[in-house]
């Protein structure tokens, strides 16, 4: 049977370090902390991006709720004139109003048939300002209404 033997070279420079070859170098050193570095910025990159949807989501929540606060008190007025309409709900958002009357049926102008009741479409639009950006939510609805006698 052959017998192997072990063969380790030596040199100067590892004898002489003795038992200090149980450390990490000045490179690997350098090496994780980059790593660590690149891992924490995205990290940190993916923690303001969800603060900034969250924001983002809160205005768009507040817009939609201000938007069917202004269509509720459109169609609550009793009667609905053709028209447009514009103002503010606080310091940041503001509403834009739009009243139509849409043609039910199409019909000659010149006969005399009058539908019973009127179509009004009626737009609301929420605007307001976020960071640099003019955004903006529309709620659209239609109604219909008994023409006066």
């Amino acid at each position: 049977m052959r017998q192997y033997r072990e063969f380790r070279l030596e040199t100067s420079r590892g004898r002489a370090r003795g038992n200090r070859e149980k450390g990490f170098t000045l490179i690997e050193v350098v090496i994780a902390v980059a790593i660590l570095g690149i891992g924490l910025t995205a990290i940190i990159e993916l923690f303001s991006g969800g603060l900034r949807l969250g924001r983002i989501s809160q205005e768009d929540t507040k817009a939609m709720n201000f938007a069917a606060l202004k269509m509720e008190e459109i169609v609550t007025e009793g009667t609905i004139e053709p028209g447009e309409g514009e103002g503010e709900f606080n310091s940041i958002f503001r509403w834009r109003t739009g009243i139509e009357k849409v043609d039910i049926l199409p019909y000659d102008k010149g006969s005399e048939f009058k539908p019973p009741v009127d179509l009004y479409r009626i737009r609301v639009n929420v605007l307001w300002k976020s960071g640099a950006k003019e955004r903006s939510a529309s709620l659209e609805s239609f109604r219909v209404v008994k023409p006066a006698s």
